[in-house]
């Protein structure tokens, strides 16, 4: 199996304005820059969370919805294609004021209050996103790191 090599290409950093939607803006972002592949990492805290676990068995999102200013904790991801267009898919921990801690992957309505963002592009093999019959997930096609033997 041949592994095909990413490499850095363009790094953007910078903070997004308090009250944008975070996965709309940074998708806005890499549309408006071409990014096709890249990395992306968020840190600081959000006004409004929504996010989606999927339910595994049934293969349908549940939402999680929380209001009144949460901490990141975690929040990471990825840029890809889905449809012919860039797309950021992010996953997060937060944490409340009260200490409790959920986590998903970040939904449109997710509304940033201090947000630093760090995107990295990546030069190499273009990932697009389709929809995944065996999990209900759009996951990148055709691409995989290990051999998985049979039996």
């Amino acid at each position: 199996m041949t592994r095909k090599p990413h490499t850095i290409n363009r790094v953007f950093i910078g903070r997004l304005p308090s009250g944008a939607d975070l996965v709309g803006a940074i998708t806005s972002i890499a549309n408006e820059e071409e990014i096709k592949v890249g990395t992306v990492a968020v840190h600081g805290s959000v006004q409004r969370a929504v996010l989606t676990i999927q339910n595994q068995e049934s293969k349908q999102s549940e939402r999680i919805e929380r209001d009144g200013g949460l901490e990141i904790a975690a929040m990471s991801g990825t840029i890809s294609q889905f449809k012919a267009r860039s797309l950021a898919r992010l996953n997060a921990v937060l944490a409340t004021r009260d200490g409790e801690v959920i986590g998903g992957t970040v939904a449109l309505g997710t509304v940033a209050h201090a947000c630093e963002v760090v995107i990295t592009e990546l030069h190499g093999a273009t990932l697009s996103r389709d929809f995944d019959m065996e999990t209900g997930l759009p996951l990148w096609k055709a691409t995989s790191l290990l051999i998985v033997p049979e039996g």
